[in-house]
């Protein structure tokens, strides 16, 4: 078991994310990712969400529709945001989409021009802390690259908020720049994102009784689309001391 934890905990540093392979209740998913810190409150304040299609989302960009979900990190109105994101396969779509996209923000961050990178660091972004149809807490006013006092960097993003102004936008929404949190360059930056993401990101469909488990404080995310609706995935929120 220590070996085998050895290998999820270096690939976590090394890569920024892990799969945990034959899971098949909540309770053993629990215990498995239980092993990496504390498992929180989401969205509703349970310690599980489940990914699944349902009424009433159909036209959003949100976890519980079929929808593309744009890249991302989750609960950026968090302080801190999740350590860990785990994802528990319980049904797979079979329509071969509904893949968990992942990419290395770092790396983007460290892409960038000195100018537009420099204002990760400097211009703060107000990340509002709730979501559609659930709680949250009152968000936070922080860089999308927050230094903490101990050195670490912590990184926010949503393509949605600084596009839309919203976490979770209508598919086809359109705001006026000014009145999105960072303006044109927030569109901008999203844009560099999303095409850094589009080139560098790892596509993984995981498989039912698996648990995909990264570094949300380094990796954002993202979802393609499928039409399978009996897709089911349970989800974890971990926090960890680094």
């Amino acid at each position: 078991m220590s070996t085998a934890l050895d290998v999820h905990t270096r690939e976590l540093a090394e890569q920024g994310y892990t799969l945990l392979e034959g899971i098949s209740t909540d309770e053993e998913a629990a215990a498995a990712v239980g092993v990496f810190g504390d498992l929180i409150p989401q969205y509703d304040g349970s310690l599980r969400y489940q990914v699944k299609a349902a009424p009433g989302f159909e036209e959003r960009r949100y976890s519980k529709s079929v929808n593309t979900i744009l890249v991302h990190t989750e609960a950026p109105g968090w302080n801190p945001p999740p350590t860990y994101l785990a994802l528990h396969c319980r049904v797979q779509a079979t329509c071969g989409s509904g893949h968990t996209e992942l990419a290395d923000m770092r790396r983007f961050v460290a892409s960038l021009p000195d100018r537009d990178r420099a204002a990760l660091y400097e211009r703060n972004v107000e990340w509002v802390g709730h979501n559609t149809g659930g709680v949250g807490t009152e968000g936070v006013h922080r860089p999308v690259v927050d230094v903490t006092d101990s050195g670490q960097e912590i990184l926010r993003f949503s393509y949605n908020l600084l596009t839309t102004g919203q976490y979770d936008p209508p598919v086809d929404a359109t705001v006026d720049p000014e009145q999105l949190p960072l303006g044109s360059f927030g569109i901008h930056l999203a844009e560099q994102a999303e095409a850094f993401f589009r080139e560098h990101r790892v596509s993984v469909l995981i498989p039912e009784n698996h648990v995909l488990v990264w570094d949300n404080q380094r990796m954002v995310h993202a979802r393609s689309a499928y039409t399978d609706k009996r897709r089911h995935l349970t989800r974890y929120w971990i926090a960890a001391q680094r």
